[in-house]
């Protein structure tokens, strides 16, 4: 698969899940998208590198991290944004409202980071690049295609993601009974790197989470088949929230890991991989 080599400022650049079982968590996302990891040994806390297939030159396609969570944090994914002024970034979000989590520090020679929460409580990454930009790969099967918030807070997470990324925000749907933002580096939602979804508080949802219902960051990774992908899941453990169904950016479906963690597939189509 083609090298994805250009962050803006701003963009989703990492994607990690925090789960209390990293080798199951491994078996279970290896078994439903075909990945393989390696474990970057005791100096990283045993973290573990994602990887979907060749890059031209060979080597893995890295499209993301796998870590243990903190004891009595629940399974979740972690958006990362590209920060080259990570202090600066990280200041911004504070004082924007969000809440020190980890770091800043540094990741061995690969770059920095720095965890915060938003003002709803969901976790989020920010990464000041050195040797590892980000993800290798993006829009191809088995790797990331969007990044999308889901709050109970549309218009307060609006402000406050635009804030931190520097990006226009574009209500692309503003009714009541649906509200959907995006977020880009131009205005009218043209070139969108990520967007947020308004969730209802009526039904929340029951994965122990201790964040206002319904919020949390959803990561659409890219699969052949949504079905097929989704039966594997129901096999290995894990739940189907939303059925497989077909939609103006392809079939999709959302689940929930074994362990606790959301996230969503959808399917390639011709012609779309970046």
């Amino acid at each position: 698969m083609p090298r994805y080599e250009h962050f803006d400022e701003g963009d989703p650049c990492w994607v990690e899940l925090a789960t209390p079982d990293p080798l199951g968590s491994a078996s279970f996302y290896g078994s439903v998208l075909g990945w393989s990891l390696r474990d970057m040994g005791p100096e990283s806390g045993h973290y573990h590198l994602i990887s979907a297939g060749p890059l031209p030159d060979g080597r893995p396609a890295t499209v993301g991290g796998l870590g243990a969570a903190e004891p009595g944090e629940r399974s979740s994914w972690i958006v990362y944004f590209n920060a080259p002024d990570l202090d600066a970034v990280r200041e911004r979000a504070l004082q924007a409202g969000a809440s020190s989590v980890a770091g800043p520090e540094a990741v061995m020679e690969q770059g920095s980071m720095a965890l915060l929460s938003d003002p709803q409580g969901v976790t989020f990454g920010l990464w000041q690049p050195a040797g590892r930009r980000g993800f290798d790969a993006w829009g191809e099967p088995a790797t990331t295609a969007w990044f999308e918030l889901h709050t109970t807070r549309l218009q307060a997470a609006t402000g406050f993601y635009a804030a931190v990324t520097g990006f226009e925000s574009h209500p692309m749907v503003d009714s009541p009974e649906f509200r959907y933002t995006q977020f880009g580096p131009q205005p009218g939602g043209v070139d969108a790197r990520f967007g947020a979804l308004e969730t209802s508080t009526d039904s929340p949802r029951q994965h122990g989470a201790d964040v206002p219902p319904d919020s949390e960051w959803l990561v659409y990774f890219i699969t052949d088949s949504v079905d097929a992908a989704a039966a594997r899941a129901a096999s290995l453990g894990g739940q189907v929230r939303g059925a497989p169904a077909d939609s103006p950016f392809g079939r999709m479906t959302t689940l929930v890991d074994p362990f606790g963690a959301s996230f969503c597939l959808i399917e390639a189509r011709e012609g779309d991989a970046a």
